[in-house]
């Protein structure tokens, strides 16, 4: 492995950035440092303290503006730290796999951008690439990407985003379109009391929790129009958070469903929310009320997105796959959503959801880890779409 990728990797990993958690000013710090020792342009932008986004600009001259954007906060360690079979903050080496959090989302494929940009700019004649890195992209990018595109301060003809784009095996496709996100709690109103009438009493606000979940998860049918090459679907995630009772011997008068559905392309809010309530009106008993609270910020809705197939940074980035991987790469819908809502929706930048090194079957949880060809694979991809996408016509 370049010993480069390794040692700027090994600090990133070891800098905490859990979100929710200390936040990236740290990070922050680091990125913008190292940039400047390479001679880039750099800054921070902080939206709030201690949510540090990082725009660097590597200038070659020429008016095409190609952007790679990553996100510098991983999401919390959590309740499975006693998983790990290494301290999450530490990079460990083993069968060519380097393990830490954020290796895969998505420390790794910012180590392997600012690289990538150090070669290109080596013999670079035309053309501005830009790194993104922002903040706050596993809560919802409400000081991120969607901060900086309300500031108006991200501005490129076409961007990258290095999000894992294995799920099972690494690079199995180039993701264009980039689902949204709806949450919401449903908040459910009984009666309490002492749970020896429990009989006699309404229906317990607990039991009707779980009759919640089983009728979202079973019954629930959302519209959505089928795309003709992407095979995709909303995905329907009842339960996910979930808060009621009291105490024994106390029949529960209160519960709350939390819930999120990832939404495809062409969904609208108001159907899904007709959809919703039927679904429930449906299952749930007449004895107790119920209402649905959406989240206020963005994950309340955040737009499912896509880019033309046509555009040429998708070109950009075949060549780039046959040059790295010596293969093209299929499209697909990623599963997740990602930065690419606000940058399409608010900046009007045509991006590409995920092109990155990792797996996202692996974020999220203990011992997350990534391919240590895929590092390599992932600087040549990187430098070499900025080649193809910004040379001179």
């Amino acid at each position: 492995m370049n010993t480069e990728i390794q040692d700027l990797l090994e600090t990133l990993v070891a800098i905490d950035s859990q979100n929710p958690g200390v936040g990236e000013a740290e990070v922050a710090r680091y990125v913008v440092e190292f940039a400047r020792n390479l001679n880039f342009d750099s800054r921070i932008v902080d939206t709030a303290p201690g949510r540090s986004n990082v725009l660097i600009t590597v200038d070659a001259g020429g008016p095409k503006v190609l952007a790679l954007s990553g996100h510098l906060d991983t999401k919390p360690i959590g309740d499975a730290k006693s998983n790990w079979d290494t301290p999450p903050l530490e990079l460990h080496f083993r069968d060519g796999l380097a393990y830490g959090l954020g290796t895969s989302d998505m420390k790794g494929a910012i180590a392997c951008m600012l690289l990538a940009a150090q070669r290109w700019a080596q013999s670079a004649s035309s053309g501005r690439l830009e790194l993104v890195f922002t903040a706050d992209e596993e809560a919802g990018s409400q000081y991120g990407a969607k901060a900086l595109c309300d500031q108006g301060i991200v501005d490129a003809d076409a961007l990258i985003i290095g999000e894992p784009s294995g799920i099972v095996e690494p690079w199995e496709a180039i993701f264009l379109v980039s689902r949204g996100i709806c949450c919401f709690d449903v908040v459910i109103e009984g009666t309490q009391g002492h749970s020896g009438l429990s009989e006699r009493l309404p229906t317990s606000a607990t039991v009707a929790a779980a009759e919640t979940i089983l009728a979202l998860h079973n019954d629930l049918k959302l519209s959505f129009e089928p795309h003709p090459d992407y095979d995709y679907r909303p995905t329907i995630n009842a339960g996910v958070r979930l808060e009621g009772g009291v105490f024994y011997a106390v029949h529960p008068g209160h519960a709350v469903v939390g819930c999120d559905i990832r939404l495809v392309p062409g969904m609208q809010p108001d159907q899904l929310d007709r959809e919703v309530k039927d679904a429930l009106t449906n299952a749930l008993p007449r004895d107790i009320g119920w209402h649905l609270r959406y989240r206020e910020d963005q994950l309340g809705w955040m737009e499912p997105v896509a880019i033309d197939p046509d555009h040429e940074v998708v070109a950009a980035a075949q060549a780039g796959c046959e040059e790295a991987l010596g293969r093209r790469l299929p499209y697909a819908a990623y599963p997740g959503g990602t930065d690419a809502t606000f940058f399409i929706s608010m900046a009007g930048i045509p991006t590409i959801t995920s092109l990155g090194p990792g797996w996202l079957s692996v974020a999220h949880g203990p011992n997350e880890c990534v391919g240590l060809d895929q590092l390599e694979q992932a600087t040549v991809l990187y430098e070499e779409v900025a080649r193809h996408f910004l040379q001179e016509q």
